[in-house]
């Protein structure tokens, strides 16, 4: 778990969250913002405007719980979001807020994943609702979010990005990529013609098994999980290829459909 890491392995750790989040297209250059908890009075954090892919450990910023700066630069532009829920949900340890391209496209077009298309998002991350759109940096991102807070581990802010709440950062990024693949499959049975999603009575049952699988899954005697995120070798090809896919696939429905004159 991340309260057993050294700070320095608690600094390398948000710095591999970053280059992986980077190189499978889940963040832009400076997108994005990442933390987590230093014991029981600190918090490590991504500085602000600066490339997420290529954090160095000695860039990250310390800081007290309530926001004072005691070691690094000038912290994330989004701290007050990251403050609010450690003060509002003191079990969660990590914050990885990314960009996910087609999940955030699909709060642009309305569409939330919290009764999503398929199942397994429900098993991995529980309910992820879209938050209504708020100015990114101000105070009023914690009051948006503050009311779902207690309710979800995860979720979609509208225009915006994604924010994870979890026990470790390799599990925040984890999660992040489920969102976008659930986004994916959610965008291509959308442009083949219909995304209908569970019902409701389904979702209900499913989020009852998931955390009666939880709640089996704790236990005091299983190891800490390793918090340390390895980029597998040519992973930021793949996930650009990836994407370029999905981008190629959009662009040929549209051409198609100009063309039979739909």
């Amino acid at each position: 778990m991340t309260a057993t890491l050294s700070e320095g392995a608690l600094r390398r750790a948000i710095c591999d969250a970053g280059r992986v989040l980077y190189e499978r297209g889940l963040i832009g250059p400076t997108d994005g913002n990442f933390s987590a908890r230093l014991g029981e009075r600190y918090l490590l954090c991504t500085p602000s405007a600066t490339h997420k892919g290529e954090l160095r450990p000695d860039e990250l910023v310390k800081l007290t719980l309530d926001g004072r700066v005691v070691g690094g630069g000038k912290p994330s532009s989004e701290l007050k979001m990251h403050l609010a829920i450690y003060s509002l949900r003191p079990d969660v340890k990590t914050i990885v807020h990314a960009h996910p391209p087609c999940a955030v496209g699909l709060t642009v077009a309305g569409v939330s994943l919290e009764v999503p298309v398929v199942p397994e998002i429900l098993f991995a991350l529980g309910a992820v609702p879209n938050v209504p759109y708020s100015s990114p940096t101000t105070s009023d991102v914690p009051e948006a979010i503050a009311p779902i807070l207690r309710r979800c581990d995860a979720f979609m802010m509208a225009r915006h990005g994604s924010v994870v709440l979890s026990d470790s950062l390799k599990d925040g990024v984890m999660k992040t990529e489920i969102i976008e693949h659930t986004a994916k499959i959610t965008l291509a049975a959308k442009i083949a013609g219909s995304a209908s999603p569970l019902p409701t009575a389904e979702v209900q049952k499913l989020l009852k098994l998931a955390n009666e699988a939880r709640m089996e899954a704790v236990s005091p005697a299983r190891p800490a999980a390793s918090d340390t995120i390895v980029p597998s070798p040519g992973a930021a090809s793949r996930a650009r290829s990836s994407d370029d896919d999905v981008v190629a696939a959009i662009a040929k429905q549209v051409i198609d459909r100009l063309r039979s004159g739909s």
